[in-house]
């Protein structure tokens, strides 16, 4: 998979970042004069102006072998978006996309630590370890992290899952934010995250959400689609480089998403 490097921090990009999404309105108008305006959803743009300063000299060249890779605009690559939730549907636990175990039992409407009524009960009834995960076509051995919100009024426990580590983080009846960040041994182009639940238990989850850093940021919902981007292309066939001292380096780049269903 040819993707967007990460920065040696685990960032994928520095602030301030830009970003602006373009969407396109199908306007039908009818020889009475009325007019009808649709949304369509088959064609929208996503773009980036990414500033990076005091690169090193290593930090540069991968962003350079990228570039060269792909011969400037002529070949997408999948980039993560720094600013969003790599996941889809982080309030919908419900969607496809949620590959839930067996007889993992899921109920929606409950009260979240917004104050909203966002959260989803999962409780497990089996005598094993059952699992709710997602996964994303990116590579796996990026630095990530996977956060979410929990509270539990029976389990003292739940795991948190990112691709093949699964960490075990301590829950009570108060809601708190968990995190699981690392990096990955595994070369595989895609890759999982959710949370896994010991045999008899039940904990309400709100707000999961996975980042191509070492960190956890702000919640940020999505829906349908998350931010990872796999058409994503550079919108210049010159990298504009500015050099200031040995392994000092700063950085312009331009990155669109173009989407066609």
């Amino acid at each position: 998979m040819i993707y967007f490097p990460q920065l040696s921090s685990g960032a994928t990009g520095q602030f301030p970042i830009t970003r602006q999404r373009s969407a396109r309105t199908v306007v039908n108008q009818s020889c009475q004069g009325y007019q009808v305006k649709l949304a369509d959803p088959a064609a929208a743009i996503t773009e980036w102006h990414l500033s990076f300063e005091e690169m090193s000299d290593h930090e540069l060249a991968a962003v350079e072998a990228l570039f060269q890779a792909v011969e400037g605009r002529l070949t997408p690559f999948t980039f993560l978006d720094p600013a969003d939730n790599l996941l889809a549907w982080s309030e919908q636990q419900n969607q496809a996309v949620w590959q839930a175990g067996p007889l993992l039992e899921l109920t929606g409407g409950v009260a979240d630590p917004m104050g909203g009524t966002a959260a989803y009960q999962v409780s497990n009834p089996t005598g094993a370890t059952v699992m709710l995960q997602q996964s994303i076509n990116a590579p796996a051995s990026l630095d990530y992290c996977l956060s979410l919100y929990a509270r539990s009024d029976q389990s003292a426990r739940v795991w948190l899952v990112r691709g093949s580590a699964t960490d075990a983080r301590a829950i009570s009846r108060q809601w708190t934010r968990l995190t699981s960040a690392g990096q990955l041994q595994d070369t595989a182009d895609s890759i999982n995250f959710g949370i896994a639940l010991d045999p008899g238990t039940t904990v309400d989850v709100f707000g999961i959400q996975a980042e191509a850093q070492t960190t956890a940021s702000l919640y940020k919902q999505t829906a349908e689609t998350g931010g990872v981007y796999p058409n994503a292309r550079f919108q210049s066939d010159a990298l504009t480089i500015t050099t200031v001292g040995p392994s000092r380096h700063s950085c312009e780049l331009d990155i669109v998403n173009v989407e066609y269903l």
